[in-house]
């Protein structure tokens, strides 16, 4: 990844799912087949709640849920490695459904310091949800809103070119380059997972989903191995408790 202007990286984000000021499903620059990859996954998930939901409690237990940020590699399929958020939503009408927004690019483009340098992203992306989720903004407004997103992706950018110049800098010194003094330790805490920089491989089958805090959700990860699954549906959106 290189620095860019904010419209150079605009078709790199995407989103799709459902929101509650339209009446079906809206998607913005994402391929069909990373669409349908989604929506396989999150299909399944949202039957499982049909089939659960006979007194509407499983449901409501959806509509609570937190907000995930995600790392996901490109070894399920899909081609790219995905780094993004996702929210329980609903159409106009009610009907459930997730809405996830996406930043993908190719293998040979990521490397342990774009997750390093992606607080600020992460933020922007839970503010962005919590737009469409809370506040009933439209898809065009909401899509709008991602281009602070993207003008955050230049400063993921600036720390992979800092740990380029120095290999051997360890992640907390990356944090505080150009800096007068050290980082407060509250400016880098949106991505929560520390460590995550060091482990996560990009050609693995392994994701990694941890609460996005920007509504105060209480910091929560999980670490799922193989294809996302039903199982994984549940443990964000529904076996929850205590997470916000």
């Amino acid at each position: 990844m290189r620095n860019r202007d904010v419209e150079d990286w605009w078709d790199a984000v995407g989103w799709y799912g459902k929101m509650p000021a339209n009446g079906d499903f809206v998607h913005r620059r994402l391929s069909r087949e990373l669409v349908q990859w989604w929506d396989k996954w999150l299909q399944t998930g949202v039957a499982g709640l049909h089939q659960r939901n006979a007194d509407r409690s499983i449901e409501a237990e959806f509509q609570g849920a937190p907000l995930w940020n995600f790392a996901i590699p490109s070894g399920f399929g899909s081609g790219v490695v995905q780094l993004g958020c996702i929210g329980p939503s609903r159409d106009r009408v009610g009907r459930s459904y997730p809405l996830v927004i996406t930043l993908s690019m190719p293998e040979r483009d990521f490397s342990p310091a774009v997750l390093a340098g992606a607080s600020g992203f992460y933020r922007q992306l839970g503010g962005s949800l919590l737009a469409a989720l809370r506040r009933g903004c439209n898809p065009e407004q909401f899509d709008q809103s991602l281009r602070l997103a993207c003008g955050e992706i230049n400063a993921m950018v600036a720390v992979q070119t800092s740990v380029a110049d120095d290999p051997g800098a360890d992640i907390l010194s990356v944090l505080n380059v150009g800096h007068g003094t050290p980082v407060p330790v509250g400016v880098h805490d949106e991505l929560g997972w520390r460590d995550l920089p060091s482990y996560f491989n990009p050609n693995s089958h392994t994701s990694y989903w941890w609460t996005n805090t920007i509504e105060g959700a209480a910091y929560k990860s999980h670490v799922h191995g193989g294809a996302l699954n039903a199982t994984l549906f549940n443990k964000l959106f529904v076996s929850h408790a205590g997470y916000r």
